[in-house]
């Protein structure tokens, strides 16, 4: 998902970056389809947090920062602007089982599929496509189930669900519900099935992979762009977004450290911004004695407008920051840093305390940042909508 995001906000805004006005209109639809697969993709997550809520669980949202290796097909997951290279990487991470691994631009697996549930303790589950690690928990769910394990256990009051979300409508030319996305509740084992039929069929390398489906969809936007070049030899979709942006980089290969002082500045706010994120959305899939009216407040402020006013105009103001001291044609972007500290704050009143005093932190800085030298306009209405969100949510604490 995060991928995904990087490439769709790489790509041009408009004609007057070297592109003619046709190429633009392909463009635009192209950021326009891979953010519609990344909204799919937090449906996917949404759904493997019911999932998990259902079996007793705590919701999962960690992931290791870019760039990682990983088993599936050799390919590292690395935040990369869009290129030819980066779709036909997409292609394979959403290879249908029925497709062969060449016709899909995958590289030799480093895995074999492996039997699960033999062991007691946690094992590595390798596996080939995306696809195959869901049907190995179908699998694990079914074997689970004839054992008479009593495996749907968690309250249903902490599903989340369409109803809550407000996506429960049919919107024209989108796909899904609301906001291409549709959030059903797991509360027995039927549904858990109908969940993961769901996730599988929609894009983890479906088996029946239609039209809509998001190996089809990387494979259009592919020819497309393939064809574009062909008539365009130097044809640019994307801006020299530079791979895997870091503040501090850690040794690891093939990162970016961002030294323009705009860059940093903005890449930290974005950073911190990311932070709250996943803390509000770690509260809201795993609520405690919140209050419906406090549970809708999380939804609000976790999904609109933090996402849509606050995490996506910063990733667009940085991605126009230059990367380096100096100037130079290369832009900052984003690297969705994961940090240890962002855990599940378990004590309701501690927890809204520190997530207010960390959008206080936030509103602050991006009031100051807004005020450099060179800094884009943009940054000022940001930290408006960021004090917005910090007066509503602060209303609800009676501090």
């Amino acid at each position: 998902m995060c991928q995904y995001l990087f490439a769709a906000f790489s790509l041009k805004q408009s004609a007057d970056e070297g592109v003619t006005h046709e190429q633009m209109n392909y463009i635009a639809d192209w950021e326009r389809f891979l953010l519609m697969v990344a909204r799919q993709e937090m449906e996917h997550l949404g759904l493997v947090c019911n999932l998990l809520t259902a079996v007793g669980a705590a919701p999962y949202l960690a992931h290791p920062n870019f760039p990682y290796r990983t088993t599936l097909f050799s390919h590292a997951m690395s935040l990369e602007a869009f290129s030819e290279a980066t779709i036909k990487k997409f292609i394979c991470f959403e290879r249908p089982e029925t497709i062969e691994p060449e016709d899909a631009f995958c590289n030799e697996p480093l895995a074999v599929h492996l039997t699960v549930l033999k062991d007691v303790s946690p094992v590595p589950v390798p596996y080939k496509t995306v696809g195959e690690l869901y049907d190995a928990i179908v699998d694990g769910f079914a074997e689970l189930t004839k054992r008479g394990v009593k495996l749907i256990i968690g309250p249903g009051s902490a599903q989340v669900t369409g109803t809550q979300l407000n996506t429960d409508f049919v919107r024209r030319g989108g796909q899904g519900g609301g906001y291409d996305i549709f959030m059903v509740p797991v509360t027995d084992i039927e549904s858990a099935h109908r969940v993961l039929d769901r996730i599988i069929e929609q894009g983890e390398s479906a088996r029946n992979h239609g039209e809509s489906s998001h190996f089809e969809t990387f494979l259009r936007i592919l020819k497309q762009f393939q064809k574009l070049q062909q008539d365009d030899p130097d044809f640019q979709p994307a801006r020299p977004v530079v791979p895997n942006p870091v503040l501090y980089p850690d040794g690891t290969p093939h990162q970016t450290a961002i030294t323009s002082q705009n860059g940093r500045g903005v890449l930290d706010l974005l950073n911190g911004a990311y932070e709250v994120l996943l803390l509000l959305l770690i509260r809201f899939f795993a609520h405690s004695d919140e209050t419906t009216v406090e549970i809708a407040q999380l939804q609000a402020a976790a999904f609109f407008p933090f996402m849509t006013m606050v995490i996506r105009p910063i990733t667009e103001v940085l991605m126009s920051l230059p990367a380096f001291d100096g100037g130079g044609p290369e832009r900052a972007g984003p690297n969705f840093e994961f940090y240890r500290n962002v855990n599940y704050l378990p004590h309701r009143r501690a927890a809204w305390q520190v997530l207010y005093e960390r959008m206080v932190e936030l509103t602050e800085t991006c009031q100051a940042l807004s005020k450099q030298p060179e800094m884009p306009p943009r940054l000022g209405y940001i930290a408006e909508s960021l004090k917005l969100i910090t007066m509503r949510f602060q209303s609800l604490l009676h501090l």
